[in-house]
């Protein structure tokens, strides 16, 4: 993969300084010519809760310190604003690489001419997570929430190519021209569904949004909405902006 191609990296913390000290050092082993591949923007949505990192290892690191939190899009969406890179990685603090994948994910990426393309996403004991998904309803929100609930991955093509409506935003890399012509996600939303937004936008503008099951990238999910009432509510609250959108009502058109 040609240096020239330079990807922006946007990680946000939360109170997350450990997590992203192992992320990137994670990344430093498998990843390449960091020195001249990688814009690394990191979001302290606590305003001086991350240290200072050394930037030697990256073409360059920047930090951005919020005086008030702010919600997952508009970070993001402020970190593409510095972003100078020919891609734009969204990485969760809590994911920790253990193998190169950003060569083998361009390359996807250029030869099935998408927009947006993501890992397989697994746990710690290598379990595939639920990132790759069909366009939510009501009920199945509610669903996923009951008893007995199964999580039904989706099944790759002969390529190892999943075409989900919607990727969650734990990890994506996506074109920065793609993310520039939708406007980025809509900062509306505050913590859940701005992913479903962004991709059902995506879709109706005839982009292209694809998991990669030949890459794999590990995480540790934290499900706040299944133990904070507070998260709970603004999962609900999202889920209502979502469902009552036009961009809902026009995807189910289709």
């Amino acid at each position: 993969m040609k240096d020239f191609l330079l990807i922006s990296l946007s990680i946000v913390s939360h109170g997350n300084a450990n997590e992203i000290k192992h992320l990137l050092e994670s990344i430093l082993m498998y990843e390449p010519n960091t020195a001249t591949r990688f814009q690394v923007i990191l979001t302290d949505n606590l305003k001086n809760e991350l240290p200072d990192i050394d930037p030697s290892p990256w073409k360059s690191l920047q930090i951005l310190r919020n005086e008030h939190p702010l919600g997952f899009a508009e970070n993001h969406n402020r970190a593409f604003e510095n972003a100078h890179g020919e891609y734009f990685a969204i990485l969760n603090p809590d994911l920790v690489f253990e193998r190169p994948l950003f060569d083998a994910l361009i390359a996807s990426l250029q030869t099935h001419q998408a927009d947006l393309v993501a890992p397989q996403i697994v746990d710690e004991t290598g379990n595939v997570q639920d990132s790759f998904r069909p366009l939510p309803t009501p009920f199945e929100l509610i669903q996923r929430r009951l008893p007995g609930y199964i999580f039904k991955p989706y099944q790759p093509d002969r390529d190892g190519m999943i075409h989900p409506d919607w990727i969650a935003g734990m990890f994506w890399l996506v074109r920065s021209d793609s993310y520039r012509q939708l406007g980025g996600m809509d900062k509306r939303f505050k913590l859940y569904l701005e992913d479903v937004d962004f991709c059902t936008r995506a879709r109706l503008r005839g982009m292209k949004i694809m998991g990669d099951t030949n890459v794999q990238v590990r995480h540790d999910a934290q499900r706040s909405s299944r133990r904070k009432l507070y998260y709970l509510y603004l999962h609900f609250q999202s889920a209502f902006r979502f469902f009552m959108s036009p961009v809902y009502r026009q995807i189910r058109r289709r």
